[in-house]
């Protein structure tokens, strides 16, 4: 593609990046960032490490290789639940913000990553609402007077201590650490004094049952003096009860000595100023709504761009030269500018209506490019003549093209309206021209001329004469142009072909030139067997329609059958005409020299200019090659053999 091709691509399908900058839009401004996160990574340039530092009773050595304390539920309880709330509170009361961050947060990772490993997992994201813990660890950010801090506890089992440590300024970091131990503390105080308070009333209650038991035990004791029998069971019990009476009484006196049991924690060393690391010296900056949102559409937009240039160079269908003539191996002899025109207009044949137009000059191109490459054409070989003993070679021009087979892949590709205004450029020049329509299916070419279905092919038999076909054609309102209209369309097809076939080959008795209009060469059997029996044919190709599949499916069924096609046409090119440059190039820029028909390269998609400089200077064939270049046996030229269906010969 020319560079020039690429805003036309982006005219055609301009809402693809359009698209991408509505999405890049999008998915900035979803992306956004809380007013907390960028606080996170704005706010702090300094920031410091405090900790309060708890530990389990140091003198009793047996409860601390038990580890029954449980410091996992001890660091979930500092910041969570009535600890944190009580902490928070405190914190409120000394001027602190009362903003908790509710999502997850990662201000802390950076200043534990100076820090032990033990540190370093304790400043994980978390909630405030579902704090999110491994192994016990977590940690809360909230606002302080001096910018974000984080609270983290870190357990050490082994050493039966927890470590309460607060991340920021100078003063809240310790600040915060203190707080939030001093309410675990609290708190741990407050469950002690609970379960004594619980053992005390239970033990009471325990006593106050016992004795009653015994009241109970006394009276049935009095009742039964003068039954011996049931008298000594009873004092049995009274005895029994007695004795709980007096456990009880010990337990109840032994746990008012005993008291609340003491805490499992206790401060080992408070948090203060005089005992802070530096942990961060950072700064962070972050993008604005405003940049987000450009940077987000700018990248949208060059992704839209990216996918455009990238569909419109892998998809499956034909719309430049370079595409088409890798896909066919074959050269492009002629392109076709796509008019817009309504629907009263479309059966009209602009060569003869409007000889000025741009499309009739774009047919009377391809006209001139299949006049000039027929006559060197491989196939339009030299006549031969039978010599007594051997054969004699007479080396002639060629002879001139008298019938043309006009096909393509498939259906709705400009076939039957190339046909007429090829026709009618035909006639332009003072050639007589009889049109066939072979495509006894879907004939249209009686509706281009405007002439009755009737007298058709259908009349007429394989034997026909040209006088019988003279019989049957119709003259036009084109002047030189006359039609033999197609055959009924429940004729049989076979008799059909055959009979279109001996049409085009008496037809030449009659006219300059036999044009065959036929069915899709993919879709019936038609257009490859009247191939056969014409001097050359071209295949269409409508740009933006036909599949690179269809096409590159079409030249290898012409190369099987060894037909002659002079080349390809494109129909419905959105960048003007260039027919007769590309007539002429295609013979002298590809001809025999064309070595290498495979894909083209993306490199000379992107930049065809530097290909085509490259190919200024590369090997040309002898414009006399085509005439004369076939040994004695009727071989193809440069000693390739007869019939050869090699791939690196376009002309077949």
């Amino acid at each position: 593609m020319r560079p020039f091709d690429y805003l036309r691509i982006l005219q055609r399908r301009w809402w693809i990046p359009v698209l991408g900058l509505l999405v890049g839009l999008l998915l900035a401004f979803v992306t956004q960032p809380s007013e907390l996160s960028v606080a996170i990574k704005t706010a702090p340039r300094i920031q410091y490490r405090a900790q309060h530092l708890l530990i389990s009773n140091p003198t009793n050595t047996e409860r601390a290789g038990q580890n029954d304390v449980g410091f996992d539920r001890l660091a979930l309880l500092t910041i969570a639940g009535p600890v944190r709330d009580a902490a928070l509170n405190d914190l409120k009361a000394h001027g602190w913000p009362t903003i908790v961050d509710k999502s997850s947060s990662d201000s802390g990772d950076t200043g534990a990553q100076s820090d032990s490993k033990q540190t370093k997992k304790s400043q994980q994201k978390t909630s405030i609402g579902l704090p999110k813990f491994r192994n016990g660890e977590g940690s809360l950010t909230i606002f302080g007077p001096q910018g974000l801090v984080v609270v983290s506890p870190v357990p050490d089992p082994p050493t039966g201590a927890l470590a309460i440590v607060a991340t920021g300024g100078r003063d809240s970091a310790p600040e915060a650490a203190n707080a939030f131990a001093k309410e675990l503390l609290k708190y741990l105080d407050s469950l002690n004094k609970t379960n004594y308070q619980a053992a005390t009333a239970k033990l009471n209650s325990d006593l106050q049952l016992a004795k009653l038991e015994a009241v109970n035990l006394d009276s049935q004791i009095a009742a039964n003096l003068n039954n011996p029998s049931v008298l000594a069971p009873l004092q049995s019990r009274r005895s029994d009860a007695q004795k709980n009476i007096d456990d009880l009484n010990g337990k109840v006196l032994e746990n008012q000595v005993a008291g609340p049991d003491p805490r499992q924690l206790s401060t080992l060393e408070a948090a203060s100023d005089g005992h802070l690391t530096l942990i961060r010296a950072p700064g962070g900056s972050t993008l604005s709504s405003s940049q987000r949102l450009v940077l987000g559409g700018g990248v949208g937009f060059l992704a839209g761009l990216v996918l455009l240039i990238v569909m419109e160079l892998l998809g499956a269908r034909i719309r430049d030269v370079a595409g088409t003539e890798g896909a066919a191996r074959m050269p492009v002899i002629a392109e076709i500018p796509v008019v817009k025109m309504n629907r009263a207009d479309r059966f009209v044949v602009s060569t003869a209506a409007d000889p000025a137009s741009l499309t009739a000059e774009a047919y009377r191109s391809l006209r001139t490019s299949l006049l000039a490459m027929w006559q060197r054409h491989p196939k339009n070989v030299p006549l031969e003549t039978a010599g007594a003993g051997a054969a004699v070679v007479t080396a002639t021009k060629g002879r001139p093209l008298r019938s043309l087979l006009v096909t393509s892949p498939g259906p709705a590709e400009g076939k039957s309206i190339s046909v007429v205004n090829l026709a009618a450029a035909f006639a332009e020049t003072g050639m007589t021209v009889i049109i066939i329509d072979a495509d006894f299916r879907r004939p249209t070419q009686y509706r281009y001329l405007d002439r009755p279905r009737s007298p058709n092919l259908g009349d007429l038999d394989i034997t026909c004469t040209p006088a019988d076909l003279d019989a049957v054609l119709q003259d036009t309102d084109v002047p030189g142009v006359r039609l033999a209209a197609s055959a009924p369309n429940k004729a049989d097809p076979g008799h059909s072909i055959a009979v279109a076939k001996a049409a085009g080959r008496v037809g030449q008795e009659l006219a300059d030139i036999v044009i065959v209009d036929s069915p899709p060469l993919l879709l019936a059997n038609d257009a490859s067997d009247i191939a056969l029996s014409v001097d050359a044919s071209i295949l269409l190709a409508r740009s933006g329609w036909t599949r690179r599949s269809g096409i590159s499916a079409s030249a290898d069924l012409m190369r099987r059958l060894e037909a002659p096609v002079i080349g390809i046409v494109i129909v419905g090119a959105e960048h003007g005409v260039r027919a007769g440059y590309y007539g002429y190039y295609g013979y002298y820029g590809y001809g025999y020299g064309y070595a290498h028909p495979g894909e083209v390269s993306l490199v000379s998609k992107l930049l065809p200019w530097k290909s085509a400089r490259r190919s200024e200077g590369s090997r040309r064939p002898s414009a006399s090659a085509g005439a004369t270049g076939r040994d004695s046996t009727g071989g193809a030229p440069n000693g390739s053999p007869s019939g050869s269906t090699g791939l690196d010969d376009p002309w077949v």
